[in-house]
C-alpha cells in the first residue's frame, strides 16, 4: 500500500483505530486514506470526523480547506467524490496540479475504493487486511 511517508501511514492507522467502520467500508477507508495525508491531516486538526458523519466533516464545518494549496484541495475533492460522489471534483483540473506523489495518493485511494485486495496495513498486533 502506498504512503507518502511514515506519518501518512501512522495517521491512517490512527483513523482506522478510532473509526473501525473504515476497515470494512471502502468509502470510509478511501476517505480516511486521503485525509491521513500529513498536509491534509494538519488542516483538519487530526480529527476529520467531528460529527461522526464521515471523514470529511471538517471540510464542511470550517473554511480551513480554502487555505489548502490547490493540488491538495483537488485531492480532498477527489476523496469526497470517491466517498459520496461529490460533484466538486474535476479530474481535468486536478491532474494538472498533481506532482507524482499526489497522483499516487489519488491512485491508491481509487484502488481502496474499488475494494481491491492489494491493500494491507497492520493497525494492531494482528494483521488486518484492508480492502480485501
Amino acid at each position: 500500500m502506498y504512503f507518502v511517508n511514515d506519518e501518512h501511514e501512522s495517521n491512517f492507522k490512527q483513523l482506522l483505530r478510532l473509526y473501525p467502520i473504515g476497515i470494512a467500508d471502502m468509502e470510509y477507508q478511501s476517505g480516511f486514506y486521503v485525509v491521513a495525508h500529513p498536509v491534509i491531516f494538519s488542516y483538519c486538526n487530526g480529527n476529520p470526523v467531528s460529527d461522526e458523519h464521515g471523514p470529511y466533516d471538517w471540510y464542511f464545518e470550517t473554511e480551513k480547506h480554502s487555505a489548502l494549496p490547490s493540488s491538495y484541495l483537488h485531492l480532498v475533492q477527489a476523496g469526497l467524490h470517491l466517498y459520496n460522489n461529490d460533484r466538486s471534483f474535476s479530474l481535468y483540473l486536478a491532474i494538472g496540479t498533481w506532482e507524482n506523489e499526489l497522483f499516487q495518493v489519488f491512485m491508491q485511494a481509487c484502488q481502496i475504493r474499488r475494494g481491491g485486495n492489494c491493500c494491507h496495513v497492520r493497525i494492531s498486533q494482528a494483521q488486518t487486511a484492508i480492502g480485501a
